[in-house]
């Protein structure tokens, strides 16, 4: 064995108190790093948890796609107005139902995604237009669809005073006049459900569109139109006029209105379930969605729920897998009708 004189004793001595001071600080730099990746993750989480927390800070625009005072509106009000409560800001309803609510639509699809401008329309609406309508310059994932906020169908209502007792005697009529029967539509959307009826009826009838379900109502009362398509929030106006409800264009009766029976009951397989929806411009941060999901999961468990149902409407929402399942088949069913 060789003997090691001193210089070398002292080398080795050197080189293993350099190893080991290495050793040490790799050690501390791998801690640092582990406790900064541990700091920026928190920051990131408290980041997201503060986004939900401050949101919104200012008014938010709720733009309507349809005429003050019919069903959409009102149900969009009932809705807005306790939910504002629990936001702790405004929600400012803006109705735009010019070309049926085509403007209001795109308007709604061309905003920031920010969450403060938001819309309500239904499933029947956006269908009918992308699948429809070649100038329409927004497609179905031009939303975010938040939650449905309803569940109703249309109604098949006759004039006040109508000759026709009840359906058999109207139907009877229709398919001796093919043509003559008219139909008053609060908007183009509501052709679908024209289409449905006849075919579901195996009748000719003529649509006459209106911009909104007053006015078509309004016209049920003069006589002026034979009969009218009409949201579910006009049963009670039918009741007090005095006013024929044919049936509910749904599979089941509404838990609002349970004497109104359904056509499928009454022998016809028509099927149009609608569903207003809270939406907005598509990419909008998952937090704020988030946010508005859970205070309208809150409000549909009080005040919410108890304005819809002062209006006629069943509290139905719908979000998250719920909803998208019911919009995929909804949008598949609506594509092969409309595109026929």
């Amino acid at each position: 064995m060789k003997r090691l004189n001193g210089k070398s004793v002292y080398l080795m001595a050197s080189a293993f108190l350099i190893s080991g001071l290495m050793t040490a600080c790799a050690g501390e730099k791998t801690t640092a790093t582990t406790a900064a990746v541990a700091t920026t993750a928190a920051a990131t989480e408290k980041v997201a948890e503060t986004a939900v927390s401050v949101y919104p800070e200012k008014e938010v625009q709720v733009i309507v796609t349809a005429a003050a005072g019919g069903g959409t509106d009102a149900l969009a009000r009932a809705v807005c107005s306790p939910l504002e409560k629990q936001l702790g800001k405004s929600m400012v309803i803006i109705n735009e139902g010019a070309a049926s609510g085509l403007v209001g639509m795109s308007n709604i699809a061309a905003s920031e995604p920010d969450g403060y401008t938001l819309g309500v329309f239904s499933n029947t609406d956006v269908a009918n237009f992308v699948y429809t309508n070649p100038e329409t310059d927004f497609a179905l994932d031009s939303f975010t669809y938040i939650a449905a906020l309803n569940q109703t169908g249309d109604l098949i209502v006759l004039k006040k005073d109508s000759p026709y007792a009840d359906l058999e005697t109207f139907l009877a009529y229709a398919k001796e006049h093919p043509g003559e029967i008219t139909i008053g539509l609060p908007s183009a959307i509501q052709n679908l459900s024209l289409n449905l009826f006849n075919k579901g009826m195996s009748v000719e009838t003529t649509g006459i569109v209106y911009e909104g379900g007053n006015k078509v109502f309004s016209d049920l009362i003069g006589g002026h139109i034979d009969a009218g398509i009409l949201s579910a929030k006009f049963i009670g106006q039918c009741e007090d006029q005095n006013i024929t409800v044919l049936g509910l264009m749904l599979a089941e009766r509404l838990d609002t209105y349970p004497d109104i029976k359904t056509f499928k009951e009454q022998g016809y397989d028509i099927n149009n379930a609608a569903a207003r929806m809270l939406v907005g411009p598509a990419g909008m941060p998952q937090e704020v969605k988030d946010r508005l999901v859970a205070e309208l999961e809150a409000g549909y468990e009080g005040d919410i729920a108890e304005a819809l149902r002062t209006i006629g409407e069943s509290p139905v929402l719908l979000t998250g897998e719920e909803l998208d399942q019911f919009l995929t088949e909804d949008f598949a069913m609506r594509e092969d009708m409309l595109k026929q």
